[in-house]
């Protein structure tokens, strides 16, 4: 026991070195080959899953590839590049650069500069469809046809490395470069580092409806000024608040996220009151929209589950499965989390002897958890639907799975996120490079799997296309296809 409180009390003494470090505005050849030693080290050391979706082979490719990338970075930004492929090219969604957990001078070299897009957009049919514009003659509706002279083929394909996913959802990456989901996209983030504005200028070619394609000279903008300017025109940031609205006997229930650890809003309440509402006014059609959410809290999804199954629904949760039984101390004071228990898991683990993980550890307290989910007593009678898509990928594609296996509702819209073969997280820690700043979040936990499991999302019951024509009308597609049944 002293020996665990030691390791936890070194992790707490070790970790202000990394995070009072400042990052350097260029890096040295010894610098950046520190950096690259380190997230490799700490990724092949920590990481429970670097083989879900890839052969060994493969997986040294993709580190061989970023060790001479990053070696020669001489700057955070190509660090930050170099970085993002190889935490994307592991194939699961919870391994990302993720911009809130950069040092505060790459956060701000990323979300901060005027080198962004006066557009919003969405990639609908492969085509790039304007949702919102700052540029005289270009308005929403219209369709961006080029980028600096490269059309949406050769943009998606540029971006499709240094998106994340897990396994083969590549919906939930191509999701990542719309603005329909956040006020900002990886278009914001990574397209400037790849192919940044010319004298401040991106040359564009756009054209509206089968009209003439037309030249114009955009000039970059920042996040911030371009949200002033779309605000302006009555365009509204997009919202997390849960809504519901009741028209006739439909009612639609719109839940965009279930990350609401810090919040004082009261989901339980909100549920028990929409329910016994939608009860009293015997409301017979309830649609339940969680396009836009890629998760949170699972016990929110299992909450609502409450609301609508018949019969108790049980379900088993192995998310256990994890490469160390204590942190090694070299990546010690690079390495961030919000509980340091999870670094050491000393005599509460069992080595793996079989299967596609065998070599790696089974953690004994989340392993084979069977979870019961009870029916209320004063259920929904009506009709159900969930509408899906790529962005459930977390706690939102379990609820899309356990919808799924009880048939408590209809699934509608497109193939979610995440996989069938589990994911990554659970627990999670973060690593910063000492001279980039650069960070990557890295899942402590894996789910295991057999390997007859395939690699695929969980497929809606109703399958819905977007059309660029439907969208650029802002038609619901979704929605509609639930009326139309």
């Amino acid at each position: 026991m002293f020996s665990r409180y030691l390791h936890l009390l070194l992790f707490a003494m070790f970790l202000p070195l990394c995070l009072h470090a400042a990052a350097q505005d260029t890096l040295t050849a010894e610098q950046a080959r520190q950096d690259a030693t380190i997230l490799a080290g700490a990724l092949r050391a920590l990481h429970p899953a670097l083989d879900k979706y890839r052969s060994q082979s493969e997986v040294n490719a993709s580190f061989a590839r970023f060790q001479e990338r990053a070696g020669a970075a001489r700057s955070p930004a190509a660090m930050y590049l170099a970085a993002t492929e190889l935490a994307a090219s592991i194939r699961c969604g919870h391994t990302w650069t993720n911009v809130v957990n950069q040092q505060a001078a790459v956060r701000q070299r990323l979300l901060g500069g005027a080198d962004k897009l006066p557009l919003t957009l969405a990639l609908v049919e492969g085509r790039w469809l304007v949702l919102g514009s700052t540029v005289p003659g270009i308005a929403a509706g219209d369709e961006l046809l080029t980028i600096a002279g490269q059309d949406s083929a050769a943009v998606r394909a540029a971006m499709l490395p240094y998106l994340r996913a897990d396994g083969g959802s590549d919906g939930k990456r191509l999701r990542q470069l719309g603005h329909d989901r956040l006020d900002y996209s990886m278009m914001d983030i990574i397209w400037p580092l790849l192919s940044p504005p010319v004298d401040g200028v991106y040359p564009l070619t756009v054209r509206t409806g089968d009209g003439p394609a037309r030249a114009i000279d955009a000039t970059a903008t920042t996040l911030a000024a371009r949200a002033a300017a779309l605000q302006q025109q009555g365009v509204q940031p997009i919202s997390e608040a849960w809504q519901l609205r009741i028209d006739g006997d439909l009612a639609v229930m719109t839940l965009p996220t279930f990350a609401l650890y810090r919040s004082r809003f009261d989901w339980r309440q909100f549920f028990s009151n929409s329910f016994a509402e939608l009860n009293h006014r015997h409301i017979a059609r309830l649609v339940i929209d969680i396009r836009n959410n890629e998760g949170g809290d699972d016990a929110i999804g299992a909450e609502l589950l409450s609301w609508l199954i018949r019969s108790p629904l049980t379900y088993v949760s192995d998310q256990s499965v994890t490469t160390y039984e204590r942190v090694p101390y070299k990546f010690a004071r690079f390495l961030d989390t919000w509980d340091f228990g999870f670094f050491d898991r000393t005599g509460q683990v069992d080595r793996i002897s079989e299967g596609p993980q065998a070599g790696r550890w089974r953690f004994r307290p989340s392993a084979q958890q069977a979870r019961t989910i009870a029916p209320r007593a004063q259920r929904y009678a009506g009709k159900a639907w969930l509408l899906i898509g790529p962005e459930n990928s977390s706690a939102t594609f379990l609820l899309a799975q356990l919808v799924k296996q009880s048939g408590a509702a209809v699934l509608a819209g497109q193939p979610t996120g995440g996989n069938l073969r589990g994911l990554n997280g659970g627990q999670l820690a973060w690593v910063t490079l000492p001279n980039s700043g650069v960070a990557v979040d890295i899942p402590l936990l894996a789910t295991s799997y057999s390997a007859a499991t395939p690699d695929a999302p969980i497929l809606p019951d109703v399958v819905v296309q977007r059309q660029f024509a439907k969208q650029a009308a802002r038609y619901d597609q979704e929605l509609e296809a639930v009326l139309q049944e």
